[in-house]
């Protein structure tokens, strides 16, 4: 009896074993795959475009070509990537086939913190065919690569997206100049997928604060400015109103997500099934501290980190006042420091149910957007890619680390997240 048991446990530890054993063999201590794709405001909609099946030059025929180049296949890679992982990817299109190389930054492995990979996707009959499958230092052989790649797909949520790719694509070409996919999208296929890429929101709690987004909006004084601390209160104020064994996390990530996409001026209707959608708001500017981009810097950062995209958008916002230094208005550490600020809130809303819990009933209780973003009004601003570069060289120094040092502290000054 007591070998079964031995022979029990020891089933249970050996994947364990092996997953620990791996995650220091196939990992490196330098990335192979540099982030050379500094992501503009434009490639971003254009990779939500690609990945959303909107880039078909007839949105309404039912047998649709999509034509992605190489740089629309490199934006939408590492746009994809780092929607969940903090890391690059590198595409590179030959003659019927292409090559993907990746790295991802892992948070758990200090010592070889980088996990590099990459497979090429070639036709084969018209049928796509992985081979030359690598992770780490190890190369799978062709024959295996793709029954490992489709055990990991038939064990894991990922099942349902590829069955639904899988029985409406009807051709893949693939040349040096472009990937060319020929599928059919009908209605049905359409609400499968808008089924599955929302199936972790909650639509009953979405429409819930929606209505009482549109409430609050209706009793607004339209001679003062809109400000983003009034509709949160109002919406954190309703979630203690809702029945005490919802689960708080979900209910502050439904908040956020209908206070964001609001102030982002975005259709929450999109969410929702056709005929069911709430009632939409009259758009209102929103503001903090007299500024709208403050408001809308805080707020998106929230609402990516709250569907798991903390790294994503820490580095979205960074990248977007790299861009903006170099062709917009010029970096804003005062637009970083709304963003960070934002990415702090999600943490709190949704880190665990206690933590939840306290942001709902700290926030019902506020009067002032003070009480969860600092005035960082005198941090520089409208700093020009040289400028820039003079003072602060990169994002790596000394001198812009301590800004950010600065900019964190005051954050984490802020009322709400004082112990009480």
């Amino acid at each position: 009896m007591l070998t079964v048991v031995r022979l029990f446990f020891f089933a249970l530890a050996t994947p364990l074993l092996i997953l620990f054993l791996l995650a220091f063999y196939v990992t490196d201590k330098h990335p192979r795959v540099e982030n050379h794709w500094l992501l503009s405001p434009q490639d971003i909609n254009r990779a939500r475009m690609i990945l959303n099946g909107q880039a078909s030059p007839d949105p309404l025929a039912t047998l649709k070509t999509l034509r992605l180049e190489k740089k629309d296949l490199n934006i939408a890679a590492n746009h994809l990537l780092n929607q969940y992982f903090n890391g690059a990817a590198q595409v590179h299109l030959k003659e019927n086939h292409f090559r993907l190389e990746a790295s991802i930054q892992l948070p758990f492995n200090h010592l070889n913190p980088y996990l590099n990979f990459g497979f090429t996707l070639s036709n084969q009959n018209g049928k796509p065919t992985i081979s030359a499958l690598t992770v780490g230092p190890l190369t799978l052989p062709n024959d295996h690569a793709n029954g490992f790649l489709e055990g990991l797909i038939n064990h894991s949520d990922l099942n349902q997206y590829y069955l639904l790719a899988a029985r409406h694509i009807r051709t893949l070409a693939i040349t040096r100049d472009a990937f060319t996919l020929t599928y059919y999208w009908t209605p049905k296929a359409y609400a499968a997928a808008q089924q599955l890429l929302t199936h972790s929101a909650n639509l009953e709690a979405l429409a819930f604060y929606q209505h009482h987004l549109v409430q609050t909006l209706k009793h607004h004084d339209r001679n003062w400015r809109l400000s983003l601390a009034t509709l949160l209160q109002a919406l954190f104020k309703e979630s203690l109103a809702r029945a005490p064994d919802l689960d708080p996390i979900k209910e502050n990530q439904a908040i956020i997500m209908v206070t964001g996409l609001y102030t982002l001026q975005q259709n929450i209707a999109a969410l929702f099934p056709k005929n069911a959608a709430p009632e939409k708001a009259k758009y209102l500017p929103v503001f903090m501290y007299q500024r709208v981009d403050m408001a809308k810097h805080f707020i998106s950062s929230a609402l990516l980190s709250t569907v798991n995209n903390a790294a994503f958008s820490q580095r979205l916002g960074q990248q977007k006042e790299l861009h903006d230094g170099t062709v917009g208005k010029g970096f804003s550490f005062i637009d970083l420091a709304a963003n960070r600020a934002g990415i702090r809130f999600a943490k709190a809303a949704t880190d665990s149910e206690k933590s939840a819990r306290r942001l709902q009933r700290i926030m019902a209780k506020i009067t002032s957007y003070q009480a969860f973003m600092p005035d960082v009004r005198d941090f520089p601003e409208n700093i020009k890619a040289p400028a820039f570069k003079l003072k602060y060289h990169s994002t790596t120094s000394t001198a812009y680390r301590q800004q950010l040092q600065l900019i964190d502290q005051k954050i984490a000054a802020s009322a709400i997240y004082q112990d009480r």
